[in-house]
């Protein structure tokens, strides 16, 4: 009896846990959307000052389609590559525009693990990103959301 007890209360943890991260990630899909697009650093140094670090940025580019969403407070962004590496030293504000020709933008930096970066294509791989959007009034509601990269910067703005 006990065993049976002990599976129903895990199932409804399971089942708790599962519907919140649902609603994470469907959170900002309500309200506007993002992409993310990479370069990499056009000659050594350029972005740290040290010659020897391989480094370039990804850039997530925001829409809304909710006036209200005025910005988002990311709290992590990963990459899922091992040969790059992003430490978000602190939090970053996101902007939003309601219906705006241009999509804001903001860069983070990363640092690649593996020295030889000629070979190193980062489209397709996903970028989990994590935070707070922020509503008019001081609302906030909590988002996940996993992109896939959709390629160098430089393309995505010839398109």
């Amino acid at each position: 009896m006990i065993i049976v007890i002990i599976l129903i209360v895990l199932f409804l943890f399971g089942s708790y846990y599962f519907w919140t991260t649902h609603q994470t990630k469907q959170r900002l899909a309500e309200h506007g959307a993002l992409s993310v697009s990479y370069l990499f650093q056009e000659r050594p140094g350029q972005y740290s000052g040290d010659r020897s670090v391989k480094s370039g940025v990804i850039v997530i580019h925001t829409s809304s389609n909710d006036q209200k969403l005025k910005h988002a407070t990311l709290k992590s962004v990963n990459l899922k590559h091992p040969d790059v590496n992003i430490q978000l030293d602190q939090s970053l504000s996101l902007p939003f525009q309601y219906n705006s020709l241009t999509q804001p933008e903001v860069s983070i930096r990363y640092k690649v693990l593996d020295k030889d970066i000629s070979n190193l294509d980062l489209t397709g791989i996903l970028t989990v990103i994590s935070g707070k959007l922020h509503f008019e009034g001081g609302k906030t509601k909590p988002f996940r959301v996993a992109i896939p990269i959709s390629g160098l910067y430089q393309d995505q703005m010839e398109k």
